[in-house]
């Protein structure tokens, strides 16, 4: 019997996710654990083509990673990922990369729900409408499909969801939101990337093209809180958690 783990995939950094330290940027991780996902979902048959006939859509709820050794500059890495957990409409997926000697780099998971995309609603019948291969119950990390920060944030900046932050789904991409996080970074925290230890990010609400948000911002001791709030639909729609050595 096939499994998911006997799957593997080579990946590459980019130079623009590269920080001026050659350094990956936060959302560089991110970028990697998507574009794994997606080459997987490809090979087995699960992904946006296959979900789109039923008018569904993967969509993130949470994504959470460790760094055990920073990424820098322009590297391979091997990638696996399997389906590690499913508890009512959420499933957990599991990611691991390693340079071609098996060193590991860093390792998280996701938690996503099969998206509704006429009603933006979220799909809970019990079995889905294709086949989604049983769990691997191995578990890299501790994660948690949803997290509360009940933080006092300080606004350090307010955008526009620009046509450039849609995709297809007609919402900002999930990877913009660490780039929103990391452009609030003061030239001394650019500089900690490389003690990056782990990154949570949280997907609240949507952002639609157009809806004006703000980036609030908190830093206690060696962790850096991220929230951004839409001031169309007054909610928050995103919350980041950095955790450094």
């Amino acid at each position: 019997m096939v499994l998911e783990t006997d799957f593997e995939y080579t990946l590459e950094t980019e130079l623009a996710d590269l920080n001026e330290d050659n350094y990956l940027k936060p959302h560089g991780y991110q970028k990697l654990f998507v574009a794994l996902g997606d080459m997987h979902l490809n090979n087995i048959n699960i992904n946006v083509d296959t979900t789109m006939k039923y008018n569904l859509a993967w969509a993130f709820i949470s994504i959470s990673m460790e760094v055990v050794k920073p990424v820098e500059g322009i590297m391979k890495l091997k990638g696996k990922t399997w389906h590690s957990q499913r508890r009512g409409p959420f499933f957990r997926r599991e990611y691991i990369f390693t340079d071609e000697e098996g060193q590991v780099y860093f390792k998280g998971a996701s938690f996503s729900v099969l998206l509704d995309l006429e009603k933006r609603t979220i799909f809970r019948e019990k079995e889905a409408p294709f086949y989604i291969y049983p769990p691997i119950e191995e578990l890299l990390i501790d994660a948690k499909a949803n997290r509360r920060i009940k933080k006092d944030f300080e606004e350090v900046q307010r955008r526009i969801a620009y046509n450039s932050y849609i995709d297809c789904l007609g919402h900002v991409n999930n990877c913009r939101y660490t780039e929103f996080a990391y452009d609030t970074f003061s030239q001394e925290e650019v500089r900690k990337l490389k003690d990056l230890k782990r990154m949570e990010i949280y997907f609240r609400s949507e952002l639609r093209k157009g809806d004006e948000f703000s980036i609030l911002k908190r830093v206690e001791d060696d962790n850096i809180f991220i929230r951004g709030d839409n001031h169309n639909k007054a909610d928050t729609s995103f919350e980041i958690i950095f955790q450094f050595k």
